[in-house]
């Protein structure tokens, strides 16, 4: 492998891939290129393409570590590479952190590889410290070749994860998405005092964790630029989730009291639209904002804590452009969000929340320009081609460069791991093969073009792993689709729960897999955001929806309809298969839903969910996907007040509860 070849295959570039229907389909000249151009890369010249294969090839064995240095955990092994002429030298090795400091005879340490470069063989020789701290440690080497540091990520084998192997609890969830929350005291858009109330209601019920959409910041300028999965920073919450009347524990009585002497808070409070309108939301919203923010300058602020809740945050982000108003709502947000967790905690929640990460950030987002160092250039990530989309889908957000990942130690992802991991009790990743591969969207010569791109997946998966224990939170990963062998096996191994739905869990023939089939380590839900609501899927809405905003033609409505009464009646037949009452194709979609609900519970799957939508007898979908102005998305509310909800679905959610107890 020379020249262009191997850069391609250095710097992630992928060569071929097996398409939705089998086709093994190997990518072109022309794509490829491309490709690695979008990374900045000149492939036209050929001492650019010679010092970048050197750089990522050869120049690693003439360096004893990286700037990065894996280890176990559990036995502190990790990797020196020297020339060989210095294997019979000692070397000092000492972490401080962890209290070590001595001296290891490299003749006496394994060769675990080699290189020859110039007439030189470079060794690679394991060393192992014995049992480690989980994190990240500093590494002081020195011997014959000089003094290096790095820094020795102590990886744990698994993530945090009580549920995989030793326990016997099958912990059940409800899903939503917040924002739909309607309640007669918030704006139009559900916050973190109506997510206090689903706490009180569901942990009554015994229920054990909470999935949400994607809080992060949205763009306060632009509020119809509403799709959580496109944000314009991961690390920072969307400050509409404030709830205005539960501020007093985090800004202090005399601020509050004269926040509430001074704003009208019942003004335009009740908004009772099917659809979110958030223009109104957020203009309403921020000039309360604004109003409280200037209470807190006037009256005995907690100063101090925001100044501490920035450093926290900066630490871990480096320097955000937010202005000190902008830093004010982040800290209302994070305590907010913080308090929820806590009183799932003291509600006696095993989980309690789960946040979600979406898979990407918005170009020209406050994140993308905050680290534009590490994307690539013109290159946006997506979809390859598949049943619903024969060309491919692209979402808009730019690609991340593979090599520049790296940059600080991987300095990005862990802000993205941390920020997201620390007041919840897990993380689920939307797309999680994106720690592997993603699909790379781009164009030349007219073209549209597209191919996959890999990821350093062994430093990225280490980072999850390390965090997780440092956070005492599980890891979820969203594996729906094509999902790459090594992907699969790793996240098994790595204690990273999947992510089933159970429209999709069928056989070669289409029929619904038997409950006893479905995976153990994973989150069960019966549907999520991209799919239609369980009553609106058994009556068709979704179709009638679709057609209602020509989404569809008339014949292709009659066909997808076609293809749900088959499908209806291999549900009825698969719920007939179990040890409850026979259902009718004629049963009402509630009957037909807790059936399904009461079979899911018994499955192996250590986690499941309810979806919110689905007590709620919601019919219209919160998204479809494909869609941007067609529908719209990420507006829908539910139709009922969560005490109504929970009222009516008490007898459910116990029985659903006792199920996943007693096994």
């Amino acid at each position: 492998m020379e020249g262009l070849q191997q850069l391609y295959y250095l710097h992630g570039i992928g060569y071929d891939f097996v398409k939705y229907d089998g086709e093994h389909v190997v990518f072109d000249a022309l794509t490829r290129q491309t490709a690695i151009e979008c990374c900045g890369i000149k492939t036209n010249d050929q001492h650019v393409v010679d010092r970048l294969n050197f750089e990522l090839d050869i120049a690693p064995w003439t360096r004893v570590v990286e700037p990065v240095t894996l280890s176990d955990s559990d036995s502190g092994t990790f990797v020196i590479k020297v020339v060989e002429t210095l294997k019979h030298s000692i070397a000092s090795i000492k972490v401080p952190s962890a209290n070590i400091d001595i001296t290891v005879k490299l003749s006496e340490c394994d060769e675990v590889g080699d290189y020859i470069h110039s007439d030189n063989r470079y060794v690679a020789l394991k060393i192992n410290l014995g049992k480690l701290p989980i994190g990240y440690l500093d590494l002081l080497i020195e011997g014959a070749f000089g003094q290096v540091v790095t820094e020795l990520w102590s990886v744990p084998k698994q993530c945090y994860n009580p549920y995989v192997s030793h326990s016997s609890k099958k912990p059940l969830g409800v899903s939503l998405q917040l924002y739909t929350l309607k309640s007669d005291r918030n704006y139009g858009i559900g916050d973190f005092a109506d997510l206090k109330q689903l706490i009180a209601q569901f942990s009554k019920l015994g229920g054990d964790f909470i999935l949400l959409n994607p809080l992060h910041l949205l763009f306060s300028a632009k509020p119809e630029e509403a799709s959580p999965y496109s944000p314009s920073h991961r690390c920072l919450i969307n400050p509409l989730y404030i709830a205005l009347d539960d501020v007093q524990e985090i800004v202090g009585q005399e601020c509050a009291e004269l926040f509430s002497s001074v704003a009208d808070l019942g003004h335009r409070r009740s908004v009772s639209s099917k659809f979110i309108d958030y223009t109104q939301t957020s203009n309403v919203k921020y000039v309360l904002f604004e109003s409280l923010y200037n209470c807190w300058q006037q009256s005995a602020r907690q100063e101090a804590a925001l100044n501490t809740f920035i450093e926290e945050k900066t630490s871990i982000l480096g320097d955000v452009e937010l202005s000190q108003f902008e830093w004010f709502l982040q800290w209302l947000a994070s305590e907010q969000l913080q308090h929820c967790q806590s009183l799932c905690i003291v509600q006696g929640m095993e989980i309690g929340l789960v946040n979600d990460l979406a898979v990407g950030c918005t170009g020209g987002g406050l994140e993308f320009e905050s680290y534009r160092a590490c994307f690539s250039e013109q290159a946006n990530i997506g979809a390859p081609p598949d049943p619903w989309a024969e060309q491919g889908q692209n979402w808009g957000m730019p690609a991340l460069n593979p090599i520049k990942v790296k940059h600080n130690n991987f300095a990005y992802f862990k802000s993205l791991v941390r920020s997201n991991l620390s007041q919840v009790g897990a993380l689920r990743i939307d797309h999680v093969m994106s720690l592997r591969r993603l699909w790379w969207c781009f164009a030349k010569e007219g073209q549209e073009l597209g191919c996959y791109v890999y990821y350093p997946f062994e430093y990225l998966l280490a980072i999850l792993k390390i965090e997780s224990h440092l956070h005492s939170s599980i890891v979820i990963g969203e594996d729906l689709g094509v999902v790459p062998p090594e992907v699969t096996q790793a996240l098994e191994e790595s204690a990273i729960f999947g992510n089933t739905l159970f429209y999709f869990e069928k056989n070669q023939n289409g029929e619904f897999k038997a409950s006893e089939q479905l995976r153990k380590n994973a989150l069960i839900m019966v549907a999520n955001h991209d799919v239609p609501p369980f009553h609106g899927w058994w009556s068709a809405a979704d179709i009638d929806i679709k057609f209602d905003y020509a989404l569809i033609d008339e014949h292709q409505r009659h066909h997808q309809k076609q293809a749900r009464g088959i499908e209806k009646a291999r549900l009825i037949s698969w719920i007939n298969k179990h040890d409850l009452p026979d259902i009718e194709i004629t049963a009402s979609s509630q009957e037909v839903y807790q059936a399904v609900m009461h079979v899911l519970a018994s499955s192996p799957s250590k986690l499941l969910a309810i979806q919110l939508d689905d007590l709620d007898l919601q019919e219209f979908p919160v998204n479809i996907p494909g869609t941007n102005t067609e529908y719209p998305n990420w507006r829908r509310k539910l139709n009922h007040e969560l005490v109504e909800i929970f009222e009516l679905n008490r007898d459910f959610i116990q029985q659903l509860n006792a199920i996943r107890k007693q096994q």
